[in-house]
């Protein structure tokens, strides 16, 4: 991991700053599922009575959505911090990325392990249908909208790839100056100040060596 820059700023605080974008994200969602919980709906406005799930897998589901957003925000409030207390403060952030980015590959595969708050295609599809006010999209409408959707859904698994890379590399350039701090804490070092001429002819006699005599 060479180099401490990125783009136009230090590594350091390019992670600051998406520590920061994403705290305000994880904020957001957690509000989001309150209030649909308080009102009594799911995600773009599908009443709960309405699901398949039961009301303990619907509990199960907000809970570990909310405790998963809970330690995102944890994580990314650790980074604020990271620049005074070391590198160690990042390393909860670089995992949660890494969750994060494991999630999103799955979720291709099955929407139940997308991320809390992270739409996936079946509720983007539901969304659109709505908006039109239509049960069943015909062949066209479906095909732009699944282009449209994966060009997206690649766009941000490249920006979390991104993330995870920066926030990587400022571990990294964090541990690497508090390395170089100890060791300059640690060094071991003698300073000895050698006498003048002067003060070397002024010398008394016991402080200088003995005469040497040819036996």
């Amino acid at each position: 991991m060479s180099g401490t820059r990125i783009l136009c700023c230090h590594v350091t605080t390019a992670t600051i700053s998406f520590a920061v974008l994403y705290l305000i994200g994880n904020v957001l969602k957690m509000v989001g599922i309150i209030l649909m919980v308080s009102l009594d709906k799911e995600a773009f406005s599908v009443p709960y009575h309405e699901s398949k799930a039961t009301r303990g897998q619907r509990v199960f589901d907000i809970s570990t959505n909310i405790l998963m957003l809970v330690l995102m925000s944890i994580s990314a409030v650790l980074v604020l911090f990271s620049k005074r207390k070391g590198p160690m403060f990042v390393l909860p952030f670089v995992l949660m990325m890494f969750v994060e980015l494991s999630l999103s590959f799955l979720s291709l595969f099955d929407g139940a392990w997308g991320l809390p708050g992270t739409p996936n295609y079946r509720d983007m599809l539901r969304v659109v249908k709505g908006q039109k006010r239509v049960d069943r999209l015909n062949e066209e409408e479906i095909g732009q909208f699944t282009m449209s959707y994966s060009v997206l859904y690649m766009m941000y698994i490249l920006l979390k790839v991104y993330v995870l890379h920066v926030s990587t590399r400022c571990f990294y350039a964090l541990k690497a100056e508090s390395m170089a701090a100890v060791s300059v804490d640690t060094g071991n070092t003698v300073t000895v100040k050698l006498p003048s001429y002067n003060e070397a002819l002024k010398m008394r006699a016991e402080d200088t060596p003995p005469s040497y005599h040819e036996a």
